[in-house]
């Protein structure tokens, strides 16, 4: 694999997963995961990116179903063009949600969005990537409660575009991402990714549960280093690709 182009930010992706490979659920509720669960979100800024990524469906399975509120909002005055809102001058730190349609219920532009009961205090800016097949109305609504957004498509996300424009507007150079699995199949397809670290759960994953890397072929990837976890039974593993090594 040939290393990602300077155009865009470097990629790491970091996931927890079942033995089988599985990576959503309640698998993450049950109590042989607590180890691993605490030390995933212990450590997402250990790495070195300070900006997380994720998809709209585990963006939302995150922070929990919230309806928008239009009260007020026309889109009249609005055109569909990138908007960085004052709140990105506050901080080093981003999250990122990819969201075609302009589905996600955000509910600010800055601050904790999620986790404060798993540990989390960092405060970030919050972007969202959309297409072009999204409401005027919904701009107007991100706009409103300072979230920035950039366009990346006319119906669906090109993820390179997206790259470079979180890279030439917001300055960012290292991104972890976090899923879901259509997102990190498509940046491994792209040679995107710099780095895998996956944090291994002792147990086997739900009926329904996908892959973590979609359909992506890891066969190109190899295991560099891991280490256990205090229970004994869960596994952090670092790989590499074999090509970047020769």
């Amino acid at each position: 694999m040939s290393s990602p182009q300077k155009d865009y930010p470097e990629i790491y992706i970091f996931m927890a997963e079942s033995i089988d490979g599985k990576g959503s659920g309640d698998m993450f509720e049950v109590k042989e995961s607590d180890p691993g669960v605490k030390y995933y979100f212990d450590n997402e800024y250990s790495f070195g990116p300070k900006s997380i990524l994720m998809g709209r469906t585990t963006f939302q399975e995150l922070i929990g179903e919230h309806k928008i509120d239009y009260t007020g909002i026309t889109g009249e005055k609005i055109e569909k063009k990138d908007y960085l809102s004052e709140n990105r001058k506050k901080t080093e730190y981003y999250f990122i949600s990819l969201d075609k349609n302009g589905k996600i219920p955000w509910t600010m532009g800055y601050g904790l969005l999620y986790g404060s009961d798993l540990g989390r205090t960092q405060e970030t800016h919050n972007i969202t990537v959309l297409s072009e097949d999204v409401d005027l109305k919904y701009l107007e609504y991100l706009q409103k409660i300072g979230v920035s957004y950039i366009f990346a498509g006319e119906k669906n996300i090109n993820l390179k575009v997206a790259l470079k424009k979180l890279k030439d507007l917001f300055g960012i150079d290292k991104i972890l991402c976090e899923g879901g699995p259509k997102t990190n199949e498509i940046l491994l397809k792209e040679n995107l990714v710099e780095k895998l670290i996956i944090v291994k759960l002792p147990v086997i994953g739900q009926p329904g549960a996908l892959p973590i890397f979609g359909e992506a072929n890891l066969s190109q990837w190899t295991l560099e280093s891991f280490k256990s976890l205090s229970d004994g039974h869960t596994l952090v593993l670092f790989y590499k690709s074999i090509k970047e090594s020769k």
